[in-house]
């Protein structure tokens, strides 16, 4: 089948065709389009937009990248993340192909499902359709954002044109403390849009770990994805989204959780690459006593510009969140973060806490802050706060006045400044890989 070029409803019917999907799944297709059809794209008039401008981004200008349905092998890149990561299954993607899935048998015995998001919809419909498009969809703003409906404009193209994905289940009180691992090796040049779907039953445990990597350099290309993950009663789930993609890349990513009562969820955003990135990570405790942990690393260089948006939702009472998202930027590039805690009426007894912190390594570079609240409790604790600071030329000079050259220096002073968050992440081999990549964008 020859698909039409240009993003308009009749593509999504034929992507929606060569899926083969369900007439539920097309349905919430066409929806989606035509809320990304009716919307304008946000701008820096927009608020949450303010300090980062995509009008050069070329939504529209780009072949939609499809499943070829041929053999690939796994790049080189990728195989030397397996050799290391220590995982307990994991799934390659090429571009939109699947190129080789593992998990263990007895994982599978206990009922644990691991597959492609199309294979799921076709060999467990009812789970899927109860959960996809549950946490994030096009008309999910929540706070602020319901005043700027084009906050769903990207969000709504996702929906309406993604050809890939990855759905997890883990069954009631199953657990199991080995990751899985998800990588999605991206070529450029195209449009991409991908999905996941992660769902935790009641009393059950994972760990999971999606990451985004390309060559060091692309055509123009643009990659949006959604996560969603849904954490029942009692559950615990651990994710991680790495963004390590070439420069010539725009990477969209929002990722929303559900937890339910008693519900845990600890969350690691690492954007070290691409030439703009925007991640919106939101938490939404709906059950008393659920709690949300959001880390956050980002470390630029260049002209690389990225942007986090952090939302922590208190619905029901007795929640505890906190996020803290620490950076670097060095030559002529620029970090943003905007966050918020939104406690809603009936949400007593809250706990939020919300930290950035940002290290400037250049005059050149920038860090955009803004920290928000919005209080509907009265019996509440809730904190917020925010600094930027240059490195210390003290401490610069002190470090290589003993015989550290500069680039050592600051990896040093790099590495202390985003150590508490470091220390916070369990996975010793994922930890060490951070530090090496950031050790490596200093030296550059």
């Amino acid at each position: 089948m020859e698909l039409t070029s240009t993003l308009s409803r009749d593509l999504v019917l034929q992507v929606s065709s060569k899926l083969n999907e369900p007439e539920w799944l097309r349905a919430r297709r066409l929806e989606a389009w035509e809320t990304f059809a009716g919307l304008p794209y946000p701008t820096t008039r927009t608020e949450e937009w303010k300090y980062t401008d995509i009008t050069e981004v070329p939504f529209e200008e780009l072949a939609l990248e499809l499943p070829t349905g041929r053999a690939s092998a796994i790049p080189q890149a990728v195989q030397e993340r397996l050799a290391q990561a220590q995982l307990s299954g994991y799934a390659v993607f090429v571009g939109a192909d699947l190129v080789h899935v593992e998990l263990p048998e007895a994982y599978r015995q206990q009922g644990v499902i691991f597959t492609s998001l199309h294979e799921a919809v076709a060999q467990h419909p009812r789970l899927v359709e109860e959960n996809l498009f549950k946490a994030v969809n096009w008309s999910d703003l929540v706070g602020t954002q319901k005043n700027r409906p084009e906050n769903s404009k990207i969000p709504a193209l996702n929906a309406a044109l993604f050809t890939h994905g990855v759905f997890l289940y883990i069954p009631k009180n199953v657990e199991f403390d080995k990751p899985i691992g998800v990588f999605k090796y991206l070529e450029g040049g195209k449009l991409s849009g991908s999905r996941t779907l992660i769902v935790g039953d009641v009393n059950s445990q994972a760990v999971y770990i999606e990451e985004y990597i390309s060559p060091a350099k692309v055509a123009p290309s643009v990659n949006t994805s959604s996560t969603e993950i849904i954490v029942g009663n009692g559950a615990k789930v651990r994710h991680a989204h790495i963004q390590l993609l070439g420069q010539g890349f725009y990477h969209f990513h929002r990722q929303r959780a559900h937890l339910q009562r008693d519900a845990a969820l600890n969350d690691l955003v690492v954007n070290m690459g691409a030439t703009i990135s925007r991640a919106e990570v939101q938490s939404e405790m709906l059950g008393p006593g659920s709690s949300s942990e959001m880390l956050g690393l980002y470390f630029t260089t260049g002209h690389e510009h990225v942007d986090h948006y952090t939302l922590q939702h208190h619905v029901a009472d007795h929640a505890y969140s906190d996020v803290l998202y620490k950076g670097a930027a060095k030559d002529q590039s620029r970090t943003v973060y905007a966050g918020l805690i939104k406690v809603e009426q009936g949400a007593q007894k809250t706990d939020a806490y919300q930290t950035n912190r940002n290290l400037l390594l250049s005059e050149d570079a920038r860090s955009d802050s803004v920290p928000q609240l919005e209080i509907g409790a009265n019996d509440v604790k809730c904190s917020h706060g925010s600094s930027t600071a240059p490195v210390a030329p003290e401490e610069l000079f002190y470090l290589m006045s003993r015989g550290l050259p500069r680039h050592m220096a600051q990896q040093i002073l790099v590495k202390g400044h985003m150590t508490d968050v470091l220390t916070r992440i369990p996975l010793e081999p994922l930890r060490q890989y951070i530090e090496s990549i950031i050790e490596e964008k200093v030296r550059v």
